[in-house]
Order: structure tokens, then C-alpha cells, then sequence
């Protein structure tokens, strides 16, 4: 689990930070050797991670240590215990977050992430993944408890007969939310103004928001970009859509090809 107010950092990150590669400190195992520093991750997963606030606070101490000749004392800033609505979690910890009655078998849950049924919500953080195309591959996806906790709330199934059953639309739309929507609007101002060049990085400085929020508000944009090519040209093809959004992975516009169409048939 990634505590609220924590910054993650994965060992990538560290190795940044102390200024070797990433071989060099894994190879030495160096966080075993800084007392205090906590590992965030649970155990059993792939990916350690650390709080940044923890290893730069010790990284410092090492490096006065080194100038006087002495022995670190650490003195690393706490991590923050207890639950909190924006705890980032794993998808195993997300599973565990729930109240028992409404808990799936771990098989079920990553169907959920990874399956075409029922489908869990977007992550709210991915750490150590690359941008390609303004999608993130790789790394490790996170969820906020809040998150998790709400699409559970509003679902229904195991420990909630009463939700909305699936397939059936709410009987009142929710209200608009004035700043998503003022985002999405100048996300596509960008997005016709720099086609093919506009970065989810790019996007995220403009906003003011986290790079994996753009990403969302980004691939949104070029999916209307894409219906409404589609409707002035219904035989598009995937290398239109290539040209015409600057997505470099022949298999991510034709993604977005196919969801612009279905969209369009949905909507008829």
C-alpha cells in the first residue's frame, strides 16, 4: 500500500536518486542498508517500492556522513499509518480492501481488470510504466481506496442486491462536473491544435494534474476526434486515424477506430 501524502518510488527511482544504475543497487541490495527506510509494498509482490520523501532524506545523510567522514544517522520522515480514502492500492490490496461479503476470489478480481465482462475502474496511478501514444505500458496500476470502495458501493452483486442491475442505464444522469468538462474542452483545443504532437505529459503541464489523469482526458479527446472523422468519412482506416491523431502503434488506433465505431452505432 502507498499511503496518502506518500510520493512512490520504485527502484528505478532510487537508483536515480543515489546516482547509480539501477543493477548497481539492486545487486548491493543499499535499501537493507538504510535503517528506517520502509518498504511499501506487500509482500510477494514484483515491484518494491519506497517513499521519495525517505530515500532523498537519505540520501542527503549519506552524502553529509561521506564529507565528515562519518556514519549515517538516519533520521527519515515517518510514513503515515492507518487507512485513508486515497491510499493508492495494488490489485490484490484493492481486492482485500473490501468488506468481506462483497469479496471475489483473486482469480475473479484480475477478471475483472483484465477480462472483457465485468470491468474494474480505470487505475488512478501506474508506477514505473512508459508512455506510448499516450497510453501507459507497463509498470504497476494503482487504484485510490476510494475508488475502489465506491465502484463496489455502486455495483451489483455479492453483498449488494439492490445496485443497479448490469446493462441498465441510471434513471437520472449525473450532474456535470464544470472543471472535467473544462478540461476535456481544452484538451481538444490542443488535440486540433497539435494533432500529432500532443503529449499526455504535454497535457498534464497545461491542466495542472497528474500525467496518468492526462492520459485519460487525452485518449478521450482523440476518441471524439475520431468519431467525428468518422462521420465525414465512414470508410476510415487505421492509418488515417495514425495520420490523423500521430498514434505511432498500428494496434492503439485500431483500437480507437473500432471503439469511434461502435460509439457511432451505439448512438444511432
Amino acid at each position: 500500500m502507498i499511503p496518502n501524502g506518500i510520493t512512490p518510488a520504485d527502484d528505478q527511482i532510487a537508483a536515480d536518486i543515489f546516482g547509480v544504475s539501477i543493477g548497481y543497487w539492486q545487486d548491493t541490495k543499499h535499501w537493507e542498508k538504510i535503517r528506517g527506510l520502509k518498504l511499501l509494498n506487500r509482500p510477494g509482490s514484483r515491484r518494491r517500492i519506497y517513499s521519495k520523501e525517505q530515500l532523498l532524506a537519505a540520501h542527503a545523510e549519506e552524502e553529509r556522513a561521506k564529507a565528515v567522514n562519518e556514519q549515517p544517522k538516519y533520521d527519515l520522515p515517518p510514513v503515515p499509518a492507518g487507512e485513508h480514502p486515497d491510499d493508492l492500492l495494488d490489485l490484490e490490496e484493492s481486492l482485500y480492501a473490501l468488506p468481506e461479503e462483497k469479496r471475489v476470489t483473486l482469480s475473479t478480481w484480475k477478471g475483472y481488470r483484465y477480462g472483457t465482462k465485468t470491468q474494474l475502474p480505470d487505475p488512478d496511478f501506474n508506477l514505473g510504466g512508459k508512455e506510448v501514444d499516450g497510453e501507459t505500458a507497463g509498470g504497476e496500476d494503482f487504484w485510490l481506496r476510494r475508488t475502489i470502495l465506491d465502484w463496489a458501493a455502486n455495483r451489483r452483486g455479492r453483498g449488494n442486491p439492490k445496485g443497479r442491475p448490469v446493462g441498465r442505464k441510471e434513471s437520472q444522469s449525473r450532474p456535470p462536473n464544470p472543471q472535467a468538462e473544462e478540461r476535456r474542452k481544452r484538451a481538444r483545443q490542443l488535440l486540433n491544435e497539435h494533432p500529432t504532437t500532443l503529449t499526455a505529459k504535454m497535457l498534464a503541464e497545461d491542466l495542472g494534474i497528474h500525467p496518468v489523469h492526462a492520459e485519460r482526458i487525452l485518449r478521450a479527446a482523440r476518441l471524439d476526434m475520431v468519431i467525428n472523422l468518422l462521420k465525414d468519412q465512414p470508410e476510415l482506416t487505421v492509418e488515417d486515424v495514425q495520420r490523423e491523431t500521430g498514434l505511432h502503434v498500428t494496434s492503439h488506433a485500431r483500437k480507437l477506430l473500432d471503439e469511434a465505431r461502435k460509439a457511432g452505432t451505439d448512438a444511432q
